[in-house]
């Protein structure tokens, strides 16, 4: 038996001196060729150096890379050249764990071919986070996701009671976008929708406490013939409503020639309306084109109100037409009794009043026998002497005639010169009496038409021996053209004598014009 195992011994130690690498199997299959020892079998593990922790610790002078199975443990350790390792907690399976490589390929990958998670991470601590992803240097992602299939998608979040994304920037003067949305396909960029349809909160809100724009929308492709924004609000409610405490609710600016700056169009209600406390409702301007252009089918292109200001308030030139407006040139934009205004040919001016007017004053031969006024008591044929006045202050149109001396029954006569409206004042002074005491004096405006001769207005006073009196009478009068106008003058006293006139031109006249023709 000795000889037998002394045999075995030398064959063996021959065999490892001499042989590459070792393979150890049932099958007679050769080693791998990068393996020194190959143990393969599908029935049988390989059992490496058992002991004790103490007896690990025990071990002389370990090399670098040695492996002893630990009992106390029940795993594997190996030793780093400085200290002995756990290789159950050294490799990540223990926590906490930390480690830093630098790789151009993931350190941690896992791969899940079935419908469940790759990588779960959950928290149940109140202020817990399940995942936290970071990254310190420049350009770098903290996380990232991909996804190549339809349907499928990178970032999936749900929440019950929670925010399902929030971000935020501590940093100030940070300049760079706190979220970016890049979209190279045919589909839509982003999709926010709010399915509860009891709530009343808004679907979305933008905030800001910043000095710019809270909202910024290009569309660079100059091809494009659709809306930057499209508004579709199928309630009943606006559109768009957009408030502002102090600027403009909305402004529209267009630097294109022909196009709108603000366009608003409602098949049956407003196409744009804007509110403002204290500022603008809407302000719309353009360099070239139309600062705000507003169009409704059967409602209100545009509606403006003011309780204690301007309504609307136009500073430039202003146009309207359309509708059932008619304009045209010449003519004035007016109203029926609901406000609704249209352009309308003005009536023809009326024709100019042409220009009658007279006025003669003083007396002429005042204490002759021409102006000397008979005593004559009331009755029915009282005397009433025609008064000739001295001279003409003017005479536009040339429709008086002047006393000359000789010509006793033209003199002092208005000529009407057409029919029409006339007015006329007249005034004269009597001498005071000396020899008798007046009873009463009177002055009357005299209209001769053809043979006849008619009193038309009559003023009048009582006198007495003391002061000179004066009558005076005003009057309207309708008058036919070729009409005769003079004033005659009745005085009465008891001894039956005539009275002269004081001559001042002041206080005798006789003057009339014109005030319309019909």
């Amino acid at each position: 038996m000795k000889k037998l195992f002394l045999l075995c011994s030398l064959i063996t130690v021959a065999f490892f001196t001499q042989a590459q690498n070792v393979a150890i199997n049932n099958d007679g299959s050769s080693a791998t060729a990068s393996a020194l020892l190959d143990v393969k079998s599908t029935t049988k593990g390989f059992m490496m150096p058992r002991m004790t922790s103490a007896q690990r610790a025990a071990v002389q002078n370990p090399a670098l890379g040695l492996l002893v199975f630990d009992t106390d443990t029940k795993t594997i350790w190996v030793y780093d050249g400085n200290t002995w390792k756990n290789l159950y907690t050294s490799g990540g399976l223990a926590l906490p764990y930390t480690q830093s490589i630098n790789l151009a390929t993931p350190g941690f990958l896992v791969n899940n071919n079935g419908t469940g998670a790759g990588i779960e991470a959950t928290s149940s601590n109140e202020f817990g986070m399940a995942l936290s992803a970071k990254t310190t240097g420049a350009f770098g992602w903290g996380l990232f996701g991909y996804s190549n299939r339809p349907g499928a998608k990178t970032i999936n979040a749900f929440t019950d009671s929670g925010t399902v994304f929030h971000g935020e920037n501590n940093y100030v003067s940070n300049t760079n976008t706190l979220m970016n949305l890049l979209n190279r396909g045919l589909a839509k960029t982003l999709s926010v929708q709010l399915s509860n349809t009891s709530s009343t909160s808004p679907n979305m809100q933008v905030a800001g406490n910043n000095l710019a724009e809270q909202l910024m929308i290009y569309q660079t492709n100059t091809a494009n013939t659709k809306d930057a924004v499209l508004v579709n609000n199928s309630g009943s409610g606006a559109g768009v409503h957009a408030i502002s405490t102090k600027g403009a609710g909305i402004k529209g600016e267009s630097s294109a020639n022909g196009y709108d700056g603000v366009h608003g169009v409602h098949s049956g209600g407003v196409g744009v309306r804007g509110e403002a406390i204290s500022g603008t409702g809407v302000i719309g301007y353009s360099t070239s084109g139309t600062g705000l252009a507003a169009s409704s089918i059967s409602g209100t292109g545009i509606y403006a109100n003011s309780i204690s200001g301007l309504a609307l308030n136009v500073n430039g030139n202003i146009k309207i037409a359309g509708g059932n407006t008619t304009p045209g040139e010449g003519k004035v934009l007016t109203s029926d009794a609901n406000g609704n205004a249209t352009w309308q040919t003005l009536p023809p001016p009326p024709a100019a009043v042409p220009k009658i007017a007279f006025r003669a004053a003083g007396m002429a031969d005042p204490t002759g026998v021409d102006n000397m006024i008979p005593s004559s008591p009331p009755g029915e044929y009282a005397i009433r002497k025609k008064v000739d006045f001295a001279s003409i202050g003017y005479d536009i149109g040339g429709v008086y005639t002047l006393y000359n001396g000789s010509n006793e029954n033209t003199a002092s006569k208005f000529s009407v010169p057409l029919n029409g409206l006339y007015h006329f004042d007249a005034q004269f002074e009597f001498m005071f009496a000396i020899t008798f005491d007046f009873r009463e004096i009177e002055i009357s405006i005299m209209v001769q038409r053809g043979t006849e001769t008619f009193e038309m207005a009559r003023g009048g006073a009582y006198v007495n021996s003391v002061d000179n009196t004066v009558a005076s009478v005003s009057t309207d009068l309708t008058l036919l053209a070729g009409d005769k106008v003079y004033v005659a003058a009745r005085q009465y006293n008891l001894s039956s004598l005539p009275s002269p006139f004081v001559s001042s031109v002041y206080s005798n006249f006789f003057s009339g014009h014109l005030v319309f023709p019909f």
